[in-house]
């Protein structure tokens, strides 16, 4: 089993790597699930360098929680991370005032088939083929491994811009084939149904290589 030190450290290199590439800012937060120990570790984003004392541990249940990182974990089985932050390009979907369709496939093969819109007080937790939303002004990604949410997010940024410089333009905005999408959305439902039964089973999810 991980110790509970090498989870943070590795939380704070995920944070110093988030923050350099401008995907997290002060106040922005980052959670792991913990299958093994049945915990959520959470580190927030500071001013200053990240300590070890900056990461908070919660049990892991599947009971309702305001907190939108509990309730993710607990309606989705296949999340092992999460980044709820105020990404510059993410943030400016909710702006142009629709959701993000799938431009590229491999945005479909990690992201989902859509990047959709939520509001209110209450995060309505998206379902499996949706692996980030914007919610009023912040963005939440989802990634089936800490990994996995790094690349994620660095993909979603990608994306967003080129949407928001698209949408912006006046000129149309296409998706990808039908069957460009079907293909990569069932690979990631493979996956996603791959990483939810590791951890159920108290194991981390294994990222998986290439396409």
């Amino acid at each position: 089993m991980e110790s509970r030190e090498s989870v943070a450290e590795g939380l704070r290199g995920a944070v110093g790597r988030l923050a350099a590439k401008g995907l997290m800012r002060p106040g922005d937060t980052l959670s792991q699930r913990i299958p093994e120990r049945a915990e959520i570790a959470r580190i927030t984003c500071p001013d200053a360098a990240v300590r070890a004392r900056d990461v908070v541990w919660t049990p892991l249940d599947r009971g309702r929680s305001p907190d939108p990182h509990r309730a993710v974990y607990a309606a989705r089985g296949d999340v092992g991370a999460i980044l709820e932050g105020r990404q510059v390009w993410g943030r400016t979907v909710g702006r142009v005032g629709r959701p993000m369709p799938a431009l590229f496939d491999e945005q479909v093969r990690h992201l989902g088939l859509a990047v959709p819109l939520a509001t209110g007080p209450a995060l309505s937790v998206p379902r499996a083929s949706t692996n980030a939303l914007v919610w009023d002004d912040r963005v939440l990604c989802f990634g089936m491994g800490l990994e996995r949410l790094l690349l994620n997010a660095e993909l979603l940024e990608k994306c967003a811009q080129a949407f928001v410089l698209a949408e912006t333009s006046g000129r149309r905005v296409r998706r990808v084939p039908w069957w460009v999408r079907l293909v990569a959305n069932r690979r990631l439902s493979r996956d996603q149904a791959e990483a939810a039964q590791r951890h159920a089973g108290g194991e981390r999810s294994v990222i998986r290589a290439g396409y």
